[in-house]
């Protein structure tokens, strides 16, 4: 049986909104015709205020890695040479994405808990002048790093290669601006920073990217994941069915409200409370004991990790919080496993009485397994 009251401290997926809730449980429409066209038109436009972008927007049915899969396999064919960054678990995710489409892959490294470096990729382009587009996770969840995607931007629009974002964990919480910063392609997802539930796969796509794209075989990578079907039936059927499935409606219909209250507050006075939120937590981290994993500077304004205490696989602190405090928390991932603990505060209704009452519970675990500080 799942429990369900417990608190979402997680990195996604977040706690909506209870309006959210109420559009998601609407009765379902039909998934064709003029009135939720109009209304998935609608939805697409509020997106657009929120990615910066004058391109083209799909909401694609799946996950944030539905979103990549159509991205790589869509603007790139078999064989050829993609750039990589990984500095953590999601960086390591892109490349078995994008080699399961026969992409050849080079990786650009730094340690996990440092940003990428924008000099490592013109380096990499430097010997690698083959090489056709860069991929890079805008925010690394695993480590909490934000990497410096408007460097390397710039960097791509200058070498002339494309370059693909995952904006699954960022998009709504982290300064984002597609054009500006030379992306060509990104993805993100509907139920970390935009505030919705599971199963939309917002993908953005530029005019530099559709020339990538329209130099492809139709046959390259699949069917439901081509970007070119996707655009087909938003130019052919646009009046109806601007879509190539069916549509999840109330998907739409909740992501359409989340992204409403996110515009109505505003972007920048969002991302602002997100970083009160992070810089209070980390302050009651410290005060309990518990070492955040990077400094204030380097700090993620919707997530936040931090060291257990000496000795304690971090596994037990996510247990204890989950079955004695009802607080749903994460741990470490990869090379992170038991070492972290991550803390997500990504969800519009994130107040900072759930900042204190997660303190509070690790205050009383740390207590019991080291001693009050």
């Amino acid at each position: 049986m799942l429990k369900q009251s417990l608190k979402l401290m997680i990195p996604g997926p977040i706690q909506p909104d209870p309006a959210v809730l109420e559009a998601m449980g609407s009765p379902v429409p039909p998934h064709y015709g003029p009135a939720f066209t109009d209304f998935y038109n609608e939805t697409l436009s509020l997106l657009r205020q929120v990615i910066q972008t004058s391109g083209d927007i799909f909401l694609m049915p799946g996950s944030g890695s539905a979103g990549i899969d159509a991205c790589l396999g869509s603007a790139l064919l078999t064989g050829e040479k993609l750039l990589v960054g990984i500095n953590g678990f999601f960086g390591q995710r892109l490349v078995a994405i994008a080699e399961s489409s026969g992409l050849v892959t080079v990786p650009v490294t730094a340690e996990w808990g440092q940003p990428l470096r924008s000099a490592d990729f013109a380096a990499a382009l430097d010997a690698h002048p083959d090489a056709r587009a860069v991929a890079v996770v805008h925010l690394e969840t695993s480590t909490t790093i934000a990497n410096p995607i408007a460097e390397i931007g710039a960097l791509c629009r200058q070498r002339g290669v494309l370059f693909f974002v995952d904006a699954v964990s960022s998009l709504g919480g982290l300064p984002f601006q597609m054009d500006d910063w030379g992306i060509d392609l990104m993805a993100s997802a509907t139920q970390k920073c935009l505030g919705a539930p599971p199963g939309l796969a917002p993908v953005a796509v530029g005019p530099r990217a559709w020339e990538s794209i329209d130099r492809v075989p139709s046959s390259n990578h699949g069917w439901y994941t081509n970007l070119r079907v996707w655009r087909h039936y938003a130019e052919d059927w646009a009046d109806w069915h601007p879509f190539p499935i069916t549509m999840a409606t109330n998907n739409v219909m909740a992501l359409n409200a989340s992204l409403k209250q996110l515009l109505a507050e505003g972007i920048a006075t969002r991302l602002e409370r997100y970083r009160g939120l992070a810089l209070r937590l980390r302050q009651g981290l410290r005060q309990i004991g518990l070492r955040p994993y990077t400094p204030d500077e380097m700090l993620a304004p919707v997530l936040t990790a931090a060291y257990g205490p000496a000795g304690v696989p971090t596994g037990k602190i996510v247990s204890y919080l989950e079955r004695e405090a009802g607080i749903k928390i994460s741990g470490g991932l990869g090379a992170l496993k038991d070492q972290i603990i991550r803390i997500g505060h990504m969800s519009p209704t994130t107040t900072d009485a759930d900042i204190d009452e997660t303190l509070a519970a690790l205050r009383t675990f740390c207590e019991q397994n080291q001693g009050a500080p």
